[in-house]
């Protein structure tokens, strides 16, 4: 990190001190942080074709930048992730405003639980505007706007403190994988036995074990997880938090919270197959994925294509697309925890190994060319993948949670596609046979991804309501019905005033997915109006069941686990899915070698 950069994250903090947030909180809303799954679908639904969320005045205005500091002021010095922003204002005066800086799920949880909270800002200048979104996902065509100078000034100021934490999975999933990820790689006691209860990330902690108050200092904080990507300065920041009791760094208090359900999102695997290697994958399934993204054998083969060496992509191990991916396809927890894992998990072989690269950590292949390599976000991966032949030789695979903006770099083009996982299509109902789309909005070709330009409504242009992309009128069906089963509640975390004014920007997301940029199934019934007719979305029926997180040596994290509504509690990642209005009796799928066991 730069000097400056530090000097402005030592400057934020004494700001936070003396300042306090008292002059904004009369504007600012809500300051989201974390999941870069949630980060543009909640953008495209609090701008909302500039209607604004409930108590907003319209219109509303939108700006996006790269590059936003997110400081930690507990540890010393501040630890600063960095992501792009959106910040979205009203007419309003002095106006209210809207914003959420793109890490991810692990890094909201802490900077959200961390007493004191961390907070967003930038150096002034404040940057132009970056236009990270398409214009052809709002709704209306806009480009961002500057905001005015007072906005601005939240942010080239004292900074905004996180109040909102945006999460793929729950705090009990994050706070696991936190203490995972910083912690001596290897089993703990009783240990599941494939050497990783612990990463690697810090040589201090036990494997998976979480320190408290009164660690050292380098306990707190492990190694930054670095990109493996040539050029890349990208990294996660590794440093403890609690979700109960007391902070980890300074003892005070944590705030109680309230998880409230956004929608489900399927994970999805995506691949470059210009080179050849790839050319004729269709479908992945579980087994066959374990050996790849494991190091075992980084080959085509294991595929059942010609043998040839591929590039496996992996997030950074406090990424909500990681675990949900780790749970439910890689390494499947089950209970109690002394009967170990289910499967491979992506993280075998690693041990700390920082950054990870195609040669830092050699994976067999049948000609030397298959790697593995660690991506920091959402847009590392689909770059890796969109540039996998350019930059390492062979195709390759990765997976992120699907939304139309996440994939929009390599939609559309019959170079890439994605994969059915164990025969069962993420987006249609059915998996395109090359010539004959199953749903109106399935672009043409074996396995291509959808974009705009696929579009029957609008001139191939968003706003697009669900009722037009998909033959059935409901988004992802086999999400929808259990089929799928690499998916996860999206989910916000909060409490007080925030988490109202963020249910509100939930709400009016919830419906734009349903009527204009359908990325994700909304979490709750939504009616709407579409071509003039009365529709409803009945909103996702299902639900992962919940269950004990523990750490590496069997103690129990987080609450008991409950299955009930805003009272949920408890790990869910890699639990069973059931139907949410039968929740204990009925296994949508049940099968021991998929979910845990409860």
């Amino acid at each position: 990190m730069s000097r400056n950069k530090w000097l402005f994250a030592g400057l934020l903090v004494a700001a936070i001190v003396c300042l306090g947030f008292s002059a904004q909180a009369q504007t600012v809303k809500v300051m989201f942080a974390g999941s870069s799954a949630e980060w543009q679908t909640l953008a495209l639904g609090t701008y909302n074709v500039s209607k604004c969320p409930s108590g907003g005045t319209a219109p509303c205005a939108h700006y996006t930048n790269g590059s936003f500091n997110l400081t930690d002021g507990r540890p010393t010095p501040p630890v600063v992730d960095t992501g792009a922003i959106w910040v979205i204002w009203d007419s309003a005066s002095p106006p209210n405003v809207w914003a959420f800086i793109k890490v991810d799920s692990g890094v909201g949880n802490r900077c959200f639980f961390a007493n004191p909270a961390c907070v967003a800002g930038i150096p002034a200048p404040f940057p132009g505007p970056g236009n990270k979104i398409s214009s052809t996902l709002w709704g209306d065509g806009s480009s961002d706007s500057t905001p005015p100078s007072n906005v601005e000034a939240l942010f080239t100021g004292q900074g905004v403190a996180v109040d909102v934490a945006a999460t793929d999975i729950r705090p009990e999933d994050s706070y696991w994988s936190t203490c995972r990820t910083n912690s001596i790689a290897g089993n703990g006691t009783p240990g599941s036995g494939d050497f990783t209860d612990g990463l690697g990330y810090n040589t201090i902690n036990s494997p998976g074990v979480c320190p408290q108050f009164g660690a050292p200092p380098s306990a707190l904080a492990g190694s930054a997880v670095q990109s493996g990507l040539s050029g890349s300065t990208s990294k996660a920041n590794v440093v403890a938090f609690n979700i109960s009791g007391t902070d980890p760094f300074t003892n005070k208090k944590v705030t109680s919270y309230t998880t409230y359900s956004v929608g489900a999102a399927p994970v999805t695997f995506i691949f470059e197959r210009s080179g050849g290697q790839l050319a004729g994958l269709t479908n992945v399934t579980d087994a066959e994925l374990q050996q790849v993204f494991s190091g075992t054998y980084c080959d085509a083969s294991a595929f059942g294509l010609p043998a040839a060496g591929i590039q496996a992509y992996l997030r950074e191990p406090l990424s909500g697309t990681m675990n949900t991916t780790e749970a439910s396809v890689f390494r499947r927890p089950t209970v109690p925890a002394s009967q170990g894992v289910l499967g491979i998990s992506q993280e075998t072989g690693v041990n700390g190994a920082n950054p990870l690269t195609g040669t830092s950590v050699p994976c067999p292949s049948s000609n030397s060319l298959g790697g593995r390599w660690r991506g920091i976000g959402t847009g590392e991966i689909v770059t890796s993948v969109q540039k996998s032949v350019t930059n390492n030789g062979t195709d390759g695979i990765g997976y992120v949670f699907f939304s139309y903006g996440n994939v929009n770099a390599i939609a559309n083009n019959s170079n890439y596609g994605y994969a059915t996982l164990n025969g069962t299509d993420p987006i249609f109902a059915t998996y395109s046979n090359g010539t004959t789309p199953y749903d109106p909005g399935q672009p043409v070709g074996v396995g291509v991804l959808p974009a705009a330009a696929n579009l029957p409504c609008n001139s191939g242009a968003f706003p697009c309501p669900e009722t037009s992309i998909w033959t059935g009128s409901l988004s992802f069906p086999n999400v929808r019905s259990g089929a799928y089963r690499a998916w996860s509640l999206l989910r916000i975390v909060s409490t007080g005033t925030a988490l109202t004014n963020a249910e509100k920007v939930i709400e009016s997301s919830q419906a734009f997915v349903v009527t204009t940029v359908p990325d994700y199934i909304p979490a709750t019934s939504v009616k709407a109006t579409i071509n003039g007719k009365s529709f409803t979305d009945p909103g996702l029926t299902l639900i992962r069941s919940h269950y004990q997180q523990t750490d590496g040596n069997g103690n129990k994290l987080g609450p008991k686990p409950v299955n009930a509504g805003k009272t949920e509690a408890g790990g869910d990642m890699g639990g069973c899915i059931e139907s949410s209005t039968n929740v204990g009796t009925q296994l949508i799928q049940y099968n021991p070698n998929s979910c845990v066991v409860r």
